[in-house]
């Protein structure tokens, strides 16, 4: 995989993981984000990631993808990124 950009985030727990952004996908006619991400870029194959983009208290915040509508988008983006 390309140089991927890394960012910090910190877990439920205030521990501070380093994830490598893969891509950020907006949801047409929403104002709904998704980050598309991995832990290790250099592996041979890759786990991707994706978590919805939420800003709370003047901070980004990660959660979860539960409707089926952001799934086919994420899964869409996905197979297009392994073409």
């Amino acid at each position: 995989m390309k140089d991927l950009e890394t960012i910090k985030i910190t877990d439920p727990s205030g521990k501070e993981i380093e994830i490598k952004v893969i891509t950020v996908l907006k949801k047409p006619n929403e104002d709904k984000s998704f980050l598309l991400y991995t832990f290790d870029a250099e592996a041979e194959n890759v786990d991707i990631y994706a978590s919805v983009i939420k800003e709370e208290n003047g901070s980004y915040v990660l959660d979860s993808i539960t409707e089926k509508d952001d799934w086919d988008i994420i899964q869409k983006a996905i197979k297009e990124l392994s073409e």
